[in-house]
């Protein structure tokens, strides 16, 4: 077997054996298996794996320290193949069967619906207020990918965002989630500087951000999207 992989190629090999996706774990104690330990200098080979997941991206991360062939997600996504689901607390990728694949199309209908009914709960931003419909996302709280056909159309899963929001709060970012308290937390991943440019800060009160019913997704996306 070549052991002389570049570790994204090792990364990438080590998904398709998976199932296309891997935890960082699975991939530390794989790496090995396609590179050539002898031949490592620098830095630690756990910080080069995590490095290379975040940044090529042929990887898309899909849940707290699990990441995907960034190619599978796309499929799942345009296909709806199926989603990701928390079993023992690992993620594993659950097929649709063939009776769930019947209502897809009803489902991605639905989506109109999803927003709709957001914006006769919340017509704006609470973080940043902007009330222009043509500016503000409906952002999923449990990640679509991750949802089953009920909870996809939910509007208890979900909040309306702007773009920049929607974007820290997604399943492939993670880095601001919040607590039942209204509280927005932003992950220590993110720089002082730029949490300091988004003119927010840690454990800041959302007033008017709307938590009745939404309490089970937001404990999931605390869990396994947030990157505490």
């Amino acid at each position: 077997m070549k052991i002389d992989f570049t570790y994204s190629e090792a990364i990438e090999q080590i998904m398709i054996e998976n199932g296309n996706f891997a935890p960082l774990k699975l991939l530390y104690e794989n790496i090995w298996r396609f590179k050539d330990k002898s031949k490592i200098i620098g830095k630690t080979p756990d910080n080069t794996i995590q490095e290379r997941v975040q940044r090529d991206p042929r990887f898309t991360r899909i849940a707290k320290g699990v990441y995907a062939l960034t190619e599978f997600v796309n499929k799942i996504d345009s296909n709806d193949l199926g989603r990701f689901e928390v079993q023992n607390e690992s993620i594993v990728f659950k097929k649709r069967d063939f009776t769930e694949k019947i209502s897809q199309q009803k489902i991605r209908i639905g989506q109109n619906d999803f927003r709709n009914n957001l914006f006769k709960e919340m017509n704006y931003c609470p973080i940043t207020g902007i009330n222009e419909k043509r500016l503000l996302v409906a952002s999923h709280i449990k990640p679509w990918i991750h949802s089953n056909n009920d909870e996809r159309l939910n509007p208890k899963n979900g909040f309306l965002l702007s773009p920049l929001f929607d974007k820290l709060f997604d399943k492939g970012v993670g880095l601001i989630t919040f607590s039942l308290d209204k509280e927005i937390l932003i992950s220590n991943k993110l720089s002082k500087e730029n949490i300091k440019k988004l003119n927010i800060d840690h454990k800041q009160i959302i007033a008017d951000l709307p938590i009745f019913g939404r309490e089970d997704f937001l404990e999931y996306h605390k869990k396994y999207i947030f990157q505490g």
